[in-house]
Parts: structure tokens; sequence; C-alpha cells
């Protein structure tokens, strides 16, 4: 029967610390939705089939950044030219970078809660609408090389993968970068691209250190990088730099308080499509997810999805946001 279906990944961090986690989202479910709990890539297609199969009304994924940027790729593989339900993106994971920029506060289980009780007495609720990334064929919200990926590459070796420990981890780069320290060298080794922009013939060659696309607004830490990203259809915010990482650390209130306006030494461009040819193989970054290296990414405007907001008020700032409307979803709620 129809409802909401809940893909819980039990390898994400929250999930594997709160193993109960799954059977407390099952209870709030009760009879009107199914949890599927994934612990490989297989497990997600067989959920994310049978959720199309029955005609769930929304789905839910709980995990983090990862779990949605993998879940969201098989969802749009196995709904193919079919309508995706509305996806609720619940924050049990690291980070929660993306729920957090869609206005997703608290915790996963309140949200579901949320969601639950408006589904079940059939009142409508606002999705924003947003596209996801095209970047070399995998879908994903926001997209990083140079120093993006090779801090993750230290952050997962750190042996500490949680919000505090990146926040150590960029302390210490921050530290570095004051003295020019070898930290700061190797993390911020420039490498010179060419770049074309909205499929411009003639290529731009470009000395960066950092490189970012993104349709969502924050980084992880609540850092406001990309205030511009998804206000118009298939439009996502490109942001690179080449610059003194001492002169880029004075940007750093701007960046917090999600300022749009223009910053010395970032380039901040509003983007459909981006070419990148790199001198050698680079690592790179999807949702935090790292990747093998290659020597060119190919960056383009991917599905427009809407994702579910429970919250009953949006505040000021989310005016300029593309809304949908979920629901209402049957008059069987009146029986």
């Amino acid at each position: 029967m129809p409802g909401i279906g809940v893909i819980s990944n039990r390898n994400a961090r929250l999930n594997k610390l709160h193993p109960e986690l799954k059977d407390q989202l099952a209870y709030v479910m009760g009879s009107d939705g199914e949890v599927s709990s994934t612990g490989s890539i297989t497990d997600a297609y067989k959920a994310a089939e049978l959720f199309r199969r029955i005609g769930i009304d929304i789905i839910a994924i709980s995990g983090g950044d990862g779990t949605a940027h993998r879940t969201m790729e098989i969802l749009v593989e196995v709904y193919g030219d079919a309508p995706m339900p509305p996806i609720l993106l619940l924050p049990t994971g690291t980070q929660n970078m993306v729920p957090r920029s869609f206005g997703i506060e608290g915790t996963g289980l309140a949200n579901l809660m949320l969601a639950g009780a408006r589904y079940r007495h059939n009142i409508p609720m606002r999705c924003i609408k947003r596209n996801l990334l095209r970047v070399n064929g995998h879908l994903s919200f926001m997209f990083g090389f140079g120093v993006a990926a090779r801090f993750m590459v230290d952050y997962y070796g750190s042996g500490e993968v949680n919000p505090v420990g990146a926040s150590k981890l960029l302390a210490k780069l921050v530290a570095s970068a004051a003295v020019g320290g070898e930290m700061c060298k190797r993390l911020l080794e420039p490498i010179e691209i060419e770049l074309s922009v909205d499929d411009v013939i003639d290529r731009e060659k470009v000395t960066v250190h950092t490189f970012f696309a993104s349709f969502v607004e924050r980084l992880p830490l609540h850092f406001v990088l990309f205030p511009r990203c998804g206000r118009d259809e298939g439009v996502f915010e490109l942001v690179y730099s080449g610059t003194n990482p001492i002169k880029l650390a004075a940007h750093f209130p701007a960046i917090l308080s999600g300022s749009a306006k223009p910053l010395a030494g970032i380039t901040r461009k509003l983007a459909r499509s981006v070419h990148v040819k790199l001198p050698s193989p680079e690592s790179y970054t999807l949702d935090g997810e790292l990747y093998d290296p290659v020597d060119h990414f190919d960056i383009e405007s991917g599905p427009e999805i809407d994702f579910l907001v429970p919250a009953l008020q949006f505040s000021a700032e989310d005016e300029n946001l593309r809304y949908a409307q979920a629901g209402p979803w049957s008059m069987r709620f009146l029986l």
C-alpha cells in the first residue's frame, strides 16, 4: 500500500551507534510506512524497486550525506522516466550537510515523526525543488577537488570521523597556514587547470588549490559557501581559488553568515555546465565520499528532485527558493 518508505543505512554513523533506531523508525511509521534496513548497494536497489512497485508516496533516507548521494543515484536509475516521490533526507549521519542546507534541523526521528503525522492527517507539506549535479556520470549534491579531496583523505585517516575530528583538522590546517607549514603546503598545493564554463569553446587556464561545484548551500562545519545555488532550475554555483590561504581566512565570517557578496581571491560563478582538464589525475569528493583520481571532470545539471521539508514554517531567507507541494495524497485518509 502507499505510505512513507524509509531506506535506512545501518552503516551510517548514528544508525551504527544506535541500532535500535531502525525499530523506532518502524514504530513511528506503523501501518503507514515501510522501513528497509540496507547494508549494501544491492539492498538499496531492492528497497528502491519495492517502493516503486507498491507506489510509495514519500521516500525518506536515513543516513549521512554519502548515503543520500548513493541512494539518490539508485532512485534516479530505478524510477527512470516515472515520477519520483518527494524525498525526505533524515539527518542521521556525521555532518548532515545536505539536510541542513534544506533547513531540516533536529533529529532524523523527530523529522520523520512530523512528516508522518502530517501525512497521516493528509496535510500537504512543502518541498524544495533542487537539481542534482552530474559529475563524470555520477549524481551528487556537491563536488570538490584540490584541498576538498585532500582534506577528506586526512579526515578519514585521522581515526576521528565526526564533527569534532573535522573541526580539529580544520584548526590544524589554519594553524599550518599561519606559519606556512607542511600540512598547508601539501593540502593547498596549486594545480593549473583548463576550465570551460557553460560550453565556452576557449578553455581558460586557471591555477587553483580549491575547487567546488554545488547545488546545496553548505559545506560541512556550517560554512555557507554557495548561497546562490539552486535559485534557478539547473543552475549550480561554482567556487574556486588559488589565493594565499591566509587571505582566505579573513573571509570566514562572511562565509559563515552566508553572504553572497564578492570575496577577494575567490571566484564565484553560476553555471549550468563546467568542463575541467587536469595536468595529472586528482582524487575528488562527492558529498564527502572520495573517488579515485581522474584527469578531467565533466560537470552538469542533473535531474530535478522534490525534497520534502516537514517544518511547519520557513524563515524569511528562504523566500527565493523554488518550492513544490507534496499532498494531499488520497481521500482514503478521511475514511
